[in-house]
């Protein structure tokens, strides 16, 4: 234990950098779970969607969505959300779970938390986002493929 006084008197800033990102990271973890959204990792998305019929919502806007997107995903651009509540809405149904994304996870939380406002109930967000989807080798649509 001595040692380790030692080392974190010699490296206090060492240690104050450390300390600082443990609570940002804890905070986070926090935050987003006391707003009801949880993260969903690739595998988690997957049960959801084969056992429970999860929707998955891409808030990317429409040209990247057309280049690809999660299979049977809903193009719900983060910026157009107000507009196409109503319609996500008769999409969802009642109770179903939405499996918020965008490039890199990065905006998926704010906009499941509005979804959750909307009263959506069971909403997560997928953790690093399409890139992490996509390196996983996990399945993708590609609408301009369709037509």
């Amino acid at each position: 234990m001595q040692e380790f006084w030692e080392f974190a008197q010699s490296n206090w800033g060492l240690v104050l950098a450390f300390l600082l990102i443990l609570g940002w990271w804890i905070g986070g973890e926090l935050f987003h779970w006391y707003s009801g959204v949880r993260g969903v990792d690739g595998d988690g998305a997957t049960q959801l969607y084969n056992r429970e019929s999860a929707l998955f919502i891409d808030i990317r806007v429409n040209k990247e969505f057309r280049k690809g997107h999660l299979p049977g995903a809903f193009n719900l651009p983060a910026t157009e959300l107000e507009q196409l509540v109503s319609k996500l809405r008769k999409e969802a149904g009642e109770g179903r779970p939405l499996i918020v994304y965008d490039e890199n996870g990065q905006q998926a939380a704010p906009v499941a938390r509005q979804l959750r406002k909307h009263g959506f109930t069971r909403v997560y967000r997928l953790k690093q986002g399409l890139r992490a989807w996509q390196s996983a080798g996990y399945p993708m649509e590609n609408v301009n493929a369709k037509g």
